[in-house]
């Protein structure tokens, strides 16, 4: 049995502008002595139903809407929370602290409560402004550590040591006991994705180093549970935020490298391990690793680690994506199918009524569940949150209903001054998904904060995104057969929604403007029912037109690429040549360009992993559908080194293209090399 022997913390000068009123006498700490013995976990995973051990599993951020999390941190018995910036911001830290008992008064089971404290841009404490910044107390480890060596050399790891003591002291005493740090990834590529969160130290085996000395700094006392991240290594690969991201390296490199930093962790006695999202097509070509058993094995047979295993969160765009290209696969199960013990996601209402399914199907087997269970219960036994009637499984959890009185419902738009900036909107191929994208000011948003998608009209969210580096975010909406007219809107109060609108599957009548006064009417011979064949870009249909007096309309109607389609006679209106197609008699036109002839920017479906070798400096620029270059505030631009899927490819003016997404995402052939 673990237990919290009781600890006096000492108020240390360097502490008390960031944590304030909280290490005074009458707020000190003292872990609970108490605790519960196997023999009583054991106990409670006989007894528990299913659902309340799937319920367990999920670890979710915290819902917005006031009383809500204590609802359901009662009803789906709950294992844990995440807070971010939207849960801190406001409050005062005795208000907070409040926040988070009401949490753990409505729990069945004591709450994991987790947070993203690893300093710097991912520091949710002085981001969210709840508590001050204190010099570099809160700073990412490697400005930690650089600042210390600069002001006294030899200082600069007991500095970040010290800084993760006093960081581990002050988040229990907030009501959080779990920490998603430290970082255990390495990188030297500057200007990368993950290169700021990283320690550095010039080598994997100085990463190993740090985290062998910063896990327990992070643990002292029982106070907080550490976690490597993200697991097996996030390199130098693209953000999982947005969308997907691959690494080609052997399996052989991978564990001779990036793994160094989290085994030396793991040794230390890390009490968890958070796989990424990134997909290493070298050890699971299909599955991002947070959803591949392959990448779990890593983590049991070849490191023979035994603590838990918790997925990165699940609403980012790696894993909606790949969810949408796979059938919208339940990725909740598959998360667990994978054998993570703890499911990041705030999708708990659907996903645990589809891993019981699954676990009744013989796709999971109970013993696994059982297994995961035994150990969020040992953690939260160590951190000293278990009690015997804590462990009850037919205890009635109520929410609780004391509220705070400073606590005000949020709008449903909010009306700050901050601005989102949305870029154009774009679509794919068969115009099903609508890709609407934008940044916000803050980089630091990244991973905290969320956008969502609301339809005018019905006021409801009809989707969201985690937003990701620099701030920026993609969300994909589903298309209707109308244009639906939506608001963007921020769980940050501090934006103001912005409002755009999407086309429908059912193209709106266009009128050629103008044509009543001007128009040009050139009749050409009649063309007596030769078969062409209709050629746009694949995946795309071809309007179709009706003419009346010179006046062309749409029809709602359009033709697939590769039909055969009957050409019966021809006219040029404005300069733009149309064919009558259908019958002799039908007022049912096409314009000719889209017959028979292939022009040279036709897609060819295309799939594969290329690499960017930009040799230049910054980073490439992606263009459009037809070669051309959009300006800065509408662009995407991607990381030389940096690699990606594609999914089609085309010839524009003697030059190649690859499709990396949407199309609006075509990389140039010559800043590439396709290595798979």
């Amino acid at each position: 049995m673990n237990r919290i022997n009781k600890t006096i913390f000492t108020v240390i000068s360097g502490l008390s502008v960031a944590v304030g009123c909280l290490l005074s006498s009458q707020n000190q700490t003292q872990a609970a002595d108490q605790g519960v013995t196997e023999q009583q976990i054991n106990q409670y995973i006989d007894n528990a139903s299913l659902e309340q051990k799937v319920g367990q599993m999920y670890v979710s951020r915290t819902p917005q809407t006031p009383g809500q999390a204590e609802q359901d941190v009662a009803k789906y018995n709950l294992g844990g929370l995440i807070v971010y910036d939207a849960d801190l911001k406001g409050l005062t830290q005795d208000q907070f602290k409040q926040k988070m008992q009401r949490y753990q008064n409505s729990a069945q089971t004591p709450l994991l409560v987790g947070v993203d404290q690893e300093g710097g841009l991912v520091s949710r404490l002085t981001h969210s402004g709840l508590v001050a910044q204190n010099g570099d107390q809160f700073a990412f480890p490697r400005k930690q550590y650089e600042d210390a060596e600069k002001a006294k050399p030899g200082s600069g790891m007991e500095v970040v040591l010290k800084y993760a003591r006093e960081n581990a002291t002050l988040l229990r005493q907030l009501g959080i006991n779990w920490n998603y740090a430290p970082d255990a990834d390495y990188s030297n590529t500057t200007g990368g994705f993950i290169y700021d969160r990283t320690f550095g130290g010039g080598s994997y085996q100085a990463t190993a180093d740090y985290i062998k000395q910063v896990v327990p700094a992070w643990q002292h006392d029982n106070l907080i549970a550490s976690t490597l991240k993200h697991f097996p290594g996030y390199g130098d690969a693209a953000d999982t935020h947005t969308g997907f991201a691959t690494r080609h390296d052997s399996l052989a490199d991978i564990e001779k490298n990036d793994m160094l930093p989290f085994i030396a962790g793991m040794q230390a006695g890390a009490d968890s391990v958070m796989v990424t999202h990134v997909i290493y097509d070298k050890i699971d070509p299909i599955y991002p690793a947070s959803l591949s058993a392959k990448m779990n094995r890593l983590i049991r047979d070849y490191c023979h680690y035994n603590g838990l295993i918790v997925t990165d969160a699940l609403e980012m765009g790696a894993i909606t994506d790949f969810a949408k290209q796979h059938g919208n696969l339940p990725v909740d199960v598959l998360a667990v199918m994978a054998g993570n013990d703890m499911i990041m996601t705030s999708d708990y209402a659907t996903g645990i009524g589809e891993i019981v399914q699954a676990v009744k199907e013989g796709k999971i087997k109970e013993n696994q569940i059982n297994a995961s269970v035994k150990r969020i219960l040992d953690l939260k036994n160590k951190l000293g949150l278990l009690t015997p009637e804590s462990l009850n499984p037919n205890k009635h959890a109520k929410p609780d209903e004391d509220t705070d009185p400073d606590h005000h419902e949020k709008p449903t738009t909010p009306t700050g001054s901050k601005k989102i900036t949305l870029n154009a909107v774009n679509y794919n191929s068969d115009n099903t998904i609508a890709y609407i994208s934008g940044k916000v000011a803050d980089a630091a948003a990244e991973g905290s904060m969320v956008m969502s998608v609301v339809n005018v009209k019905s006021n409801k969210v009809i989707a969201t995104a985690v937003v990701g580096g620099k701030g920026e975010f993609t969300i994909n909406v589903p298309v209707e057969d109308k244009k639906q007219e939506l608001k963007i809107v921020s769980d940050d109060s501090d934006y103001a929604a912005v409002v755009t609108s999407i086309k429908g599957k059912e193209p709106e009548i266009i009128v050629n403007p103008g044509q009543d006064a001007n128009t040009i009417v050139e009749t050409l011979p009649e063309v007596t029912g030769a078969e062409k064949t209709v050629n746009y870009v694949p995946g795309y249909g071809v309007n179709v037109w009706t003419i009346n007096n010179g006046r062309v309309i749409f029809t709602h109607m359009h033709i697939n690429d590769g039909t055969k389609v009957k050409v019966f006679d021809n006219k040029v209106i404005n300069g733009v040549s149309y064919s009558r197609i259908q019958t002799a008699n039908a007022d049912l036109w096409i314009q000719t360009q889209y017959l028979n002839t292939k022009n040279n920017s036709e897609e060819i479906p295309c799939a594969g992993i290329l690499k960017v070798v930009y040799k230049g400096q910054g980073k490439v620029k992606l263009t459009d559908s037809k070669g051309r270059y959009l300006g800065n505030e509408e662009s995407t631009f991607v990381a030389k080194n940096s690699s990606y899927k594609i999914f089609g490819k085309k010839t524009i003016n003697n030059k190649t293209y690859y499709r990396l997404g949407t199309q609006v995402q075509w990389i140039p052939e010559n800043y590439t090399k396709l290595i798979k």
